[in-house]
């Protein structure tokens, strides 16, 4: 028997090029955001309720996360100025969830939030991830935007 998986993405340019107003973002300071994202993901995702950091060291961290009710550990580990991996796997779910920092053809700076789930989901619900993760991807590049600037 063959395991199932789910995978889903959903890819932003990090800077528009026609918002001139809009700050400009580097590679690094999309990095520092992830990395305060992995630390305390509530400002970034609004369903998670609470975060505690159980231990850190520079290629990552372990954390407990509240969201929608349900309280898990997660193992976030960091590919340094390139990728955050959150990872689950527990005895109710299992799942990646990378946030990539990437270029375009064009050399453009990308922001790519993808997961893989080891279950199969409907299509209904899956319609729902795609949504939630186009607007965390959306959500993340404007908190970053908004602490560069400040």
């Amino acid at each position: 028997m063959t395991e199932t998986v789910t995978r889903i993405e959903y890819t932003l340019p990090v800077n528009d090029p026609a918002a001139e107003e809009q700050v400009r973002l580097t590679r690094d300071d999309v990095w520092t955001g992830l990395v305060a994202k992995a630390a305390d993901p509530r400002p970034y995702v609004p369903a998670i309720t609470e975060c505690t950091v159980l231990s850190e060291n520079p290629q990552g961290l372990v954390r407990e996360i509240a969201r929608a009710g349900d309280r898990f550990r997660e193992v976030v580990v960091f590919d340094i100025g390139h990728r955050v991996s959150f990872r689950r796997s527990d005895d109710k779910e299992a799942w990646t969830i990378d946030n990539v920092i990437d270029e375009d053809p064009t050399g453009a700076l990308t922001l790519t939030f993808s997961g893989e789930f080891g279950y199969e989901i409907k299509e209904s619900r899956l319609a729902a991830m795609r949504t939630s993760m186009a607007k965390t991807v959306a959500r993340t590049l404007a908190v970053i935007r908004e602490d560069t600037a400040a």
